[in-house]
């Protein structure tokens, strides 16, 4: 073949393999290669274009050809590199790049694959000084910015996470994943108006981009604004039906806002959802199902985001227990009014409590009392989870108490890291973990029987009482709230539920339903200030027979004057799947009865567990019938009413539940086991109190 016509083949394999038909280019390649064309150019573009449609070990073989007739190229060496890293032989993939950078310095394409490789084993330091290698050799590298984004974020640092983002879209304004991954952070970070503008730029640049009209719909929930939201996820959902992450996210919404319409919705996705293999939050998940053996297993799922960094367990000679509490929750939040008697009457001779505090802006009341409790107290928002956990252990923290898991703004990557050789999933989140770094979860016999003890990957603390504290220190207002100003009779009798609304589904608004027909004169109270929430309420109540001025809505207010407003009702209503915490611990405080269900989940028990300690377990029941039917003698009953009500007043005072100091003492009696097995024996085993 002449010179020329060799050029003429050379050059239309470069165009064909230009316009992406990589088949052809892979015939014609071939064809050139059976007619002896001996030229790296043609191995080149056979390896590239083999790559390019997943037939790596083809194509290193050809960039291999390619090397050995021109062993001096080292873009050969870099395509070899990305073909070896796909097929996860990393070590010879750096190999292969560090030769490009022998034969051409200024080589950023391939300190950049070192980084990537180097990210996808998650050694995050060596990823982070390749990937600003790669930026000193070409600062207009707006993927090395991008991925520096993404191990910052995945260490926790979403400021720094955050400002590499913010570099990349600078020389690359249409970086559309950079712009999607901003606005999560932004989110993360409560700026939730310029993550929708960081979000809505991802979409102009590319409309169909699901994980971005996913997350305009985080955005949009975040600010409660949920048909807009709801929108978004839809949008999501029709340029993928099965993107899981969406499809929760809606559920979810539809739950919270008491929307049942389509409930055949729920049940076909959550067999996608259970089916998944991608890890997906499971905190949304507990309010509809009660099943613990689905729990665990998307539990262990999710899990796997978080690999283990630090193996090294160090057991610290301290002359008092070092106790660390982690959370963004040190304020007014549901679930630390209860844990204020736990740092207010920890056995200071034996315990020294330490605070770390990862939330956005605490500076309310509560925040400022709790505080000084703690021996120390530390703001870690700013911090990598890498930082906070050096700083754990700079403080030689023996007990790392894990209080949110999975529930939203947790932060379970510090665990990761082993802040403390033992380390507890507590309070905050109704379930397993599935982490092999979460040693303990704290339960009580009544949330976790037996039986269930295979669907936690923790060992289990049990409480003797239930596991859920609280604090008899709480003051309760002294201010009159009248049912005459909310439109009900002084006699009629008042059922209510104040958990909040996610909770509730159709199973259990249709037996308050039907209580509300049965038990004449009777008025529902629910704990809704939200307007699309109550029209869709009092939709379903359109549905059925029930008059729907029998439902009566209460706003948000004080928790104070929320206690002494408990004097309205007769009769608390918990709901199934995920049960009053608090909201039932209020209820009692207050002197409300309470009924319940007892479900198979942790979250669907906790009720029970409250009602067992507060000796009124008879108010347990085992199914919707009897829940019912209990609900309907309590009405019918006026001696039997009367008796509840004296019940609880009486327990209120008498029984372990409201015994905060002996909680506490409960509590540390099983931390001090848990941490002399752990240093004296290496044991991590349930214990019984």
């Amino acid at each position: 073949m002449s010179e020329k016509n060799l050029d003429k083949k050379i050059i239309n394999l470069i165009n064909i393999y230009n316009s992406s038909d990589y088949n052809s280019a892979i015939l014609l390649a071939n064809e050139l290669i059976e007619k002896k064309i001996n030229e790296s150019i043609v191995y080149n573009i056979l390896g590239a274009s083999l790559s390019s449609v997943n037939q790596h070990n083809q194509a290193i073989k050809a960039y291999n050809a390619a090397i050995l007739i021109d062993p001096k190229n080292e873009e050969l060496y870099r395509n070899l590199g990305k073909s070896l890293s796909i097929i996860d032989k990393d070590d010879e993939a750096i190999k292969t790049f560090e030769k490009a950078i022998e034969l051409k310095n200024n080589n950023e394409d391939s300190f950049f694959n070192i980084g990537l490789i180097f990210l996808k084993k998650n050694n995050f330091n060596k990823s982070i000084h390749y990937f600003k290698l790669a930026i000193e050799k070409n600062n207009k590298f707006f993927q090395a910015y991008y991925n520096l984004g993404i191990i910052y974020s995945k260490q926790g640092n979403l400021n720094l996470a955050s400002t590499f983002y913010l570099k990349a879209i600078g020389v690359n304004k249409n970086y559309y994943k950079a712009l999607n991954n901003l606005g999560s952070i932004y989110i993360k970070l409560k700026l939730t108006n310029e993550a929708i503008l960081q979000l809505q730029n991802a979409i102009k640049v590319k409309p169909d981009y699901v994980e971005a009209l996913s997350n305009l719909g985080v955005a949009y929930m975040e600010i409660k604004k949920y048909n807009i939201a709801l929108s978004y996820f839809d949008q999501a959902l029709a340029v993928d039906s099965n993107f899981t992450p969406a499809i929760v996210q809606k559920i979810f919404i539809n739950r919270k806002i008491c929307n049942w319409s389509d409930e055949s919705f729920l049940e076909n996705n959550l067999k996608l959802i259970n089916s998944e293999t991608k890890p997906l939050t499971p905190w949304q998940l507990l309010s509809l199902e009660d099943d613990p053996e689905k729990e665990f297993k998307r539990a262990v799922r999710y899990a796997k985001l978080f690999s283990l960094k630090s193996k090294k367990i160090e057991n610290y000679n301290n002359s008092k227990i070092r106790i660390g509490y982690f959370t963004p929750d040190f304020f007014n939040h549901a679930g630390m009014m209860n844990m204020e008697g736990i740092f207010k009457y920890y056995n200071k001779e034996k315990f020294e409590i330490y605070g770390f505090d990862y939330g956005v802006n605490n500076n309310d009341d509560t925040h400022n009392r709790i505080k000084k409790y703690f021996d120390k107290f530390y703001y870690i928002n700013d911090y990598s989870d890498y930082d906070v956990a050096k700083l754990a252990k700079e403080n030689k923290i023996d007990i790392a108490i894990h209080r949110n898991g999975y529930s939203q703004n947790a932060r379970t990557n510090i665990f990761s890291y082993r802040v403390a050789p033992l380390q507890v999933n507590f309070l905050g989140y109704q379930g397993t973990t599935g982490l092999d770094f979460i040693d303990y979860i704290v339960a009580d016999n009544v949330v976790i029987p037996k039986d269930n003890q295979k669907f936690y990957s923790e060992k289990i603390i049990y409480l003797p009482n239930s596991y859920y504290p609280t604090y008899n220190g709480r003051s309760i207002s002294q201010k009159k709230f009248h049912r005459k100003s909310i439109g009900i009779e002084e006699d009629a009798f008042v059922f209510c539920s104040f958990n909040n609304s996610y909770k509730i589904s159709s199973r259990e608004f249709d037996i308050w339903m039907r209580l509300l027909d049965k038990c004449k004169g009777s008025y529902l109270l629910l704990l809704v200030n939200d307007e699309e929430t109550k029209k869709n309420l009092l939709s379903e109540v359109n549905n059925t027979n029930t008059n729907p001025n029998k439902i009566k809505f209460l706003n948000f207010i004080n928790i104070e004057d929320h206690l002494a407003r408990h004097n309205l009702a007769d009769l608390y209503l918990d709901t199934f799947n995920y049960n009053g915490h608090t909201s039932v611990i209020d209820a009692l405080y207050a002197g409300l009865p309470v009924i319940t269900k007892l479900g198979n989940s942790f979250a669907a028990r906790v009720c029970g567990s409250i009602l067992n300690s507060f000796a009124m377990d008879h108010m347990v029941t085992n199914n919707e019938n009897e829940y019912e039917q209990l609900a309907l003698e309590i009405f019918h009953n006026v001696e039997l009413f009367e008796k509840i009500k004296k019940e609880v007043k009486k327990n209120r005072l008498s029984t372990d539940l409201f015994n905060t100091e002996k909680y506490v003492r409960n509590l540390e009696k099983a931390f001090l086991l848990a941490h002399e097995n752990k240093k004296n024996k290496n044991i991590i085993e349930n214990i019984y109190l």
